[in-house]
């Protein structure tokens, strides 16, 4: 038979693993001190949370309603950036169309529309120009040799420049160095005689020679041609 235990203020109670004779041994003075009460009370808790595990999200909450004096983890959430475009040149933009009506092979019009674009601001001189020579002498082709010897977009005359380009290093076949030296030779021409008639130096007019300044003439209406109305020429017209 279960003993029976009786307290002045539980009264009668089976002895055993009970709640009753548990209340009973954790609050009564008559029974058992406070510390022994303490160590008791620590043993229940420790079996109740071995038994029903405390959610992580309880332990945070329990972290952040701590003291000052309480480390606390911090976390993180990753922001995500958006890639950040270069913007694009509205002067590039427009030359960059401005070619692309003359079918300039769309892998490198825009390398070419930056190179005009820099050259023509770094040596004060109009883009567009710059562009409308460029198509009347290669077709901005960079690999385009003449049987006078020019070379490249700016169709360099060799003979003439051909020292200049090795002592400076220029590789007249590579697109940058080709349209800045050119635009070099222009700007000069321009700067000596103005816009039109250095253009027509540009094409090498010889005024003493009937034959180079009717040439140099019909250089320069293909030119005017393509600058004033940025329509595609007929096929005579850059030949």
């Amino acid at each position: 038979m279960q003993p029976i235990a009786f307290c002045t203020r539980c009264r009668g109670m089976r002895v055993g693993w009970n709640g009753r004779y548990i209340l009973h041994r954790l609050r009564c003075k008559t029974w058992i001190p406070t510390s022994s009460k303490l160590l008791i009370l620590t043993v229940v808790l420790s079996i109740f949370v071995l038994r029903f595990p405390t959610p992580s999200a309880f332990l945070l909450s329990v972290a952040d309603s701590a003291g000052p004096g309480v480390q606390q983890a911090s976390f993180q959430v990753p922001t995500i950036l958006a890639p950040v475009l270069p913007a694009v040149d509205p002067l590039v933009h427009t030359i960059d169309a401005f070619l692309q009506k003359y079918h300039v092979d769309a892998s490198q019009r825009g390398r070419v529309a930056k190179s005009v674009v820099a050259s023509a601001r770094k040596h004060d001189l109009d883009p567009k120009l710059v562009a409308s020579i460029m198509m009347v002498e290669s077709r901005a082709n960079p690999l385009a040799v003449s049987s006078s010897e020019a070379v490249g977009m700016m169709q360099i005359h060799l003979p003439t420049w051909g020292q200049v380009a090795e002592r400076e290093g220029i590789n007249l076949f590579k697109v940058e160095d080709n349209i800045d030296l050119g635009v070099r030779i222009l700007k000069d021409y321009i700067r000596r005689f103005g816009t039109w008639e250095g253009v027509k130096r540009y094409k090498g007019w010889n005024p003493d020679s009937p034959e180079s300044t009717q040439a140099a003439d019909e250089y320069l209406t293909k030119v005017q041609h393509i600058y004033a109305f940025q329509q595609p020429p007929t096929p005579e017209l850059l030949q």
